[in-house]
């Protein structure tokens, strides 16, 4: 990956924790978690997709017979279910979050109003 790319990863990653920091609201959190868990678009469902190909294409390399996978390979699978059971808790999570009651906002500043002009 050429350096840009990954620096840009890795700001997109930062601003994230950092908004995930500065959330006042439930639907702030909610949105933090949706850039992570969503099913198409998502970081959680690309990252699973990055493991399970790397793992398929390692198993290819390795000409490992099903069954026969060194363990560190067989880790690795289990690593793609469990960032798929990740996705389920997440998106349960998000969706608690949207559901959630908003705090109220604020009242408007008030104004001072200018006096009425007294006729004489």
């Amino acid at each position: 990956m050429p350096d840009s790319e990954h620096d840009a990863a890795l700001r997109y990653l930062t601003h994230l924790v950092e908004r995930a920091s500065a959330a006042r609201t439930s639907s702030a959190v909610a949105d933090v978690l949706t850039e992570i868990a969503a099913p198409v678009t998502g970081l959680r469902p690309l990252t699973r997709e990055v493991v399970v190909r790397a793992w398929i294409a390692a198993n290819d390399l390795l000409g490992a017979a099903p069954g026969q996978q060194p363990e560190p390979l067989a880790r690795l699978a289990n690593t793609a279910n469990s960032l798929s059971q990740a996705a389920l808790l997440i998106l349960d999570a998000r969706n608690h979050a949207a559901d959630a009651p908003q705090p109220a906002p604020p009242p408007p500043p008030r104004t001072a109003q200018p006096s009425a002009s007294r006729r004489h």
